[in-house]
């Protein structure tokens, strides 16, 4: 039976959920084929009501995961015998530091800057709902936050000096092939550029090459 993968999608039916971009390249790295399903914020309510209200959720038969590290786990676990995903324990360690580095520290900013994209993207039975739940959350009009983007770029850029770093000396940030790592970093590019035209990186960044080997990894089979 094929997996289901249900993501969040804006009005012109493309995934942009970046929790959801890690799983869909670790099917990918797994050569695991499933459906993707997309929803608007309104039908992953509507559809959703038990434990699992957020994408991404994988269906696997009768088993229905959601929250994208536990996702990862559960492929490592059950669909992974070569340890591919991780690179056994050491190396699930260092896609988990790197996972919530990349929540705590570059997601943030990132939303910050492209909230107001995001918004523009969704479906519009859904921007009301998201407007107000945001700017409650933010403390600022998600115009007030796009006008500051620039601002929040210089800090953004610098933050993301760990992972230029890790690249100087290897393809990838888990070494000589991507793991969960580099996508818990790259779905974060994914995301920005499905909805936003705003540049996050300097067209000197180090990280543009890496964007561009994880880029040619996904389309290449």
């Amino acid at each position: 039976m094929t997996m289901v993968l249900y993501d969040l999608g804006d009005t012109a039916d493309r995934p942009i959920s970046p929790y959801s971009w890690r799983i869909r390249e670790s099917l990918h790295l797994l050569a695991i084929p499933f459906e993707g399903r997309l929803l608007s914020l309104t039908g992953i309510r509507k559809q959703f009501t038990g434990a699992n209200r957020t994408v991404p959720i994988l269906i696997d038969g009768d088993r229905e995961i959601g929250e994208s590290w536990q996702i990862a786990e559960y492929l490592s676990q059950h669909r992974d015998p070569e340890g591919q995903l991780f690179g056994g324990a050491g190396g699930k360690l260092l896609a988990a530091f790197v996972t919530d580095w990349v929540d705590a520290t570059v997601m943030g900013q990132v939303y910050r800057m492209i909230v107001k994209d995001v918004h523009d993207a969704l479906h519009p039975e859904d921007r009301d709902f998201f407007r107000a739940g945001q700017e409650k959350k933010l403390g600022a009009t998600l115009e007030d936050l796009e006008a500051a983007r620039e601002l929040v770029r210089p800090t953004f850029q610098t933050s993301l000096y760990p992972a230029r770093r890790a690249i100087k000396s290897r393809p990838y940030i888990t070494g000589d092939h991507p793991g969960f790592g580099d996508f818990a970093l790259h779905s974060t590019f994914q995301w920005s550029r499905k909805v936003s035209r705003f540049q996050l990186l300097r067209p000197d960044d180090r990280l543009n090459e890496w964007i561009q080997r994880m880029d040619d990894w996904l389309a290449g089979g």
